[in-house]
């Protein structure tokens, strides 16, 4: 457990360095102006609102797995104390996710060139969404005192909501400079770097 919440911590130190990067303005020439588009499928989403939708979801979910090394650090000796931290970050977590997977469907694609790469956010916070509740479900039923406690929860979840594939898809959108500009200029994004420095120290 201790190796896997350590990283996380890296997940979200990656995160934080990721979209605060450059610290400027962004360039003037990207703007947030969306590409027009022909064809019948859907207008192409202004990317500042489909980087805000993104941001809005992440955040609380590589904030409260922060917080959680926290809370098991400081109650290594009081496992009801960490069980009662873990079930708070899924129940946070899960409805974050859920959240941010009908505001991706609903700002749509910040045009057809991002059309694979919307389509797999939304599904990686659909399915994280429902990996949530399935685990917050089967760490509910484990006795918080019972001598392999720890033993138990590191066998229980899949990778659906592991919180290395947020960075993962920040560094994709990083190295897009549409939607890079868009993360630097959508105050969901800003919340997110300012509440991750300030939970990491930085």
């Amino acid at each position: 457990m201790n190796a896997r919440l350590s990283l996380v911590t890296a997940c979200a130190g990656v995160a934080l360095v990721v979209t605060g990067c450059g610290g400027g303005a962004a360039p003037a020439s990207q703007g947030s102006s969306a590409p027009t588009t022909t064809t019948t499928t859907q207008p192409a989403a202004d990317p500042v609102k489909w980087a805000g939708a993104f941001c809005s979801g992440t955040t609380p979910v590589l904030t409260g797995a922060v917080e959680l090394i926290t809370v098991v650090a400081a109650n290594a000796e009081n496992p009801p104390a960490i069980k009662e931290g873990m079930l708070k970050l899924l129940d946070t977590g899960g409805k974050a996710m859920a959240d941010t997977e009908k505001k991706l469907k609903d700002v749509g694609a910040p045009g057809p060139e991002h059309q694979a790469m919307h389509d797999e956010l939304v599904k990686m916070f659909g399915d994280g969404a429902k990996e949530y509740v399935t685990v917050r479900e089967q760490i509910s039923k484990i006795d918080a005192n019972a001598p392999d406690f720890m033993a138990q929860v590191e066998k229980i979840g899949g990778d659906s909501a592991d919180p290395s594939k947020l960075s993962a898809q920040i560094k994709k959108l990083d190295s897009d400079p549409k939607l890079k500009d868009a993360v630097k200029t959508a105050p969901e994004c800003t919340e997110m770097r300012t509440k991750l420095g300030k939970i990491i120290g930085q």
